[in-house]
């Protein structure tokens, strides 16, 4: 009985399989995709003499003949680019992908001895069409393929999934297929227009193109606006015994005050500085926070942007070294669905480091976006017994992430954070006066993962000022501000627009990093000299370079 064959995506994971099956098992990595549609410079060496023979042939034709016979030909040679056949049921073309010819014959020999081929591809759309592409290109006997999927690469999650193996999902595939064709004929479409308009060289698609026009109207909206001048009073008071209070001016006449002009405000302060000072209203209100959702791919790259400083490359790129040494869940989701084995262990880890107090008496339920897959669990670790700190052989930056997550997945099963909110109003003539604090009652989920807040925000406690209470006055600060125009895209969001317009995958070919490249170069040369010209005629497809 010869050797069972398991094929997964990366070395790193094969490694990492590999200590959890027997001897009976070879774990090899098919290091990504092993075909594709046709990539440039793969095409058919072209008959000179044909091809001579050909256009002499086309000359001959009479004139409406002759050019209908160029538009056909045209439009095969434009199919045979793209290596798929509209007209005919979608024919795709596909063929091994430069380099990977000395993978393809291993696998081949490797799986000629073994009894069954189990493909453990990634559990998305793309891993399915991966396991697909194996399975052709192996070719064989089809009842020899087993398909094993799992969330987590442990121990115990890998020895299930070979307990239970499965079968292709084809439906997937097509999906998977359906997305690579759209990608093809968008793409091919549009960027000779690009061309044509802007300059030979840059690529557009399904959702680059998307991207572009996006930058394109935001630069409009900077461009058009017009700042506009107001200004803010703000007040420095004593209180009786003695405590400082800071107030802003918010209404005047029961108006909501915002003076434009310095006049305006000088006028203001004049009459401010000869009024009484009086606490007219005190609203004190206990709230409550509830924890948010586990990370998704897409909260997860917002979060590391803005926690860390991370790129969403760079998110995604460790997130990957993770999962492949089995720290972390499969971190390509969009659901916010838990696992209950893996609640029932972050509810005695919250209980057992954090105090019963922590735990909610029912475990904390979330509901994914519609049309979430919710086969597929949110990002969370593998072992929440592993705290952060305790990992081994990782670098710097993933044992971040990884803290991170852990932070967040525990803070999803913790109880509500309490405050206690606080309103003051302060009567002084006709204009009145406001300013709101709050104090943390109860840490709760902030806890493990503490709020994210921005430079002069957090918590505020104000003093113990009664209604009827008058105030001193120290001094008052009137400020000049503008408007200031909309923020032009950045990477955090341009990733929060990406992600919640589409699911979440991958670039399958190689290709990725190459096409991002050629976006960016494309979006700076808009930028530029070219900007105007676009703006009359930006195209509205969208982009080769797919988020799934």
């Amino acid at each position: 009985m010869g050797k069972s064959l398991v094929i997964v995506e990366s070395p790193a994971k094969a490694r990492t399989i590999n200590k959890y099956l027997g001897r009976d098992f070879v774990v090899k990595s098919s290091v990504g995709h092993i075909r594709d549609l046709p990539v440039s410079g793969s095409g058919k060496q072209v008959d000179a003499k044909a091809r001579a023979q050909a256009a002499a042939k086309t000359r001959k034709l009479a004139g409406a003949k002759r050019e209908a016979h160029r538009k056909e030909q045209s439009k095969k040679a434009l199919f045979a680019r793209m290596g798929i056949d509209p007209e005919n049921d979608w024919k795709a073309n596909y063929e091994i992908l430069p380099g990977k010819e000395k993978v393809v014959t291993e696998l081949r020999k490797l799986a000629s001895g073994a009894d069954t081929i189990y493909l453990a591809t990634d559990l998305d759309r793309e891993g399915e069409a991966i396991a697909w592409h194996l399975r052709e290109v192996i070719g064989g006997d089809p009842k020899r393929f087993k398909r094993v999927v799992f969330n987590e690469i442990t121990q115990t999650a890998i020895r299930q999934a070979f307990q239970d193996p499965g079968e292709l999902d084809l439906s997937r595939v097509n999906a998977q297929q359906a997305r690579r064709f759209l990608d093809r004929v968008v793409g091919y479409m549009i960027s000779p227009l690009l061309w044509a308009k802007v300059a030979r060289g840059l690529s557009a698609g399904r959702v680059q193109s998307v991207a572009v026009r996006l930058i394109v109207e935001r630069e409009k909206e900077i461009r058009a606006f017009i700042p506009e001048e107001y200004w803010e009073i703000h007040a420095d008071t004593r209180t009786r015994a003695r405590d400082a209070l800071r107030l802003e001016v918010a209404r005047h006449r029961g108006e909501a005050f915002r003076p434009t002009n310095e006049g305006q405000t000088t006028e203001a302060v004049r009459a401010l500085e000869l009024a009484d000072f009086e606490v007219v209203e005190r609203k004190d209100k206990p709230t409550k926070t509830k924890p948010g959702a586990p990370y998704i791919t897409s909260t997860l790259q917002q979060a590391a942007s803005t926690r860390l400083g991370f790129s969403v490359k760079k998110t995604m790129m460790l997130a990957q070294r993770l999962y492949e040494a089995g720290h972390i869940t499969y971190m390509r989701t969009d659901s916010t669905n838990l696992s209950r084995e893996a609640v029932e262990a972050c509810r005695g880890t919250i209980s057992r480091d954090f105090g019963p107090r922590y735990l909610p008496a029912e475990p904390n339920l979330y509901s994914s976006k519609e049309g979430a897959q919710e086969a597929h669990e949110a990002i969370r670790p593998s072992d929440v017994d592993v705290h952060p700190g305790r990992l081994q052989g990782v670098e710097r930056d993933q044992e971040r992430l990884y803290e991170l997550i852990w932070r967040q997945f525990v803070a999803c099963q913790m109880a509500p954070a309490e405050y206690l909110s606080t309103n003051i109003a302060v009567k002084a003539g006709d204009f009145e006066l406001r300013t709101r604090g709050r104090i943390v009652v109860f840490d709760g989920h902030t806890r493990a993962q503490p709020t994210a807040v921005r430079a002069g925000e957090g918590e505020t406690a104000l003093p113990d000022v009664q209604v009827g209470e008058r105030l001193d006055l120290v001094k008052l600060e009137p400020m000049q501000h503008f408007t200031k125009p909309p923020r032009a895209t950045a990477r955090r969001a341009s990733s929060r627009s990406s992600r919640s317009a589409a699911s979440v995958g991958r670039r399958p070919t190689p290709r990725s990093s190459r096409r991002s490249r050629s976006a960016a170069t494309s979006a700076s040369r808009i930028g530029d000299s070219t900007r105007r010209r676009w703006a009359r005629s930006s195209p509205s497809g969208s982009s080769r370079t797919s988020a799934n």
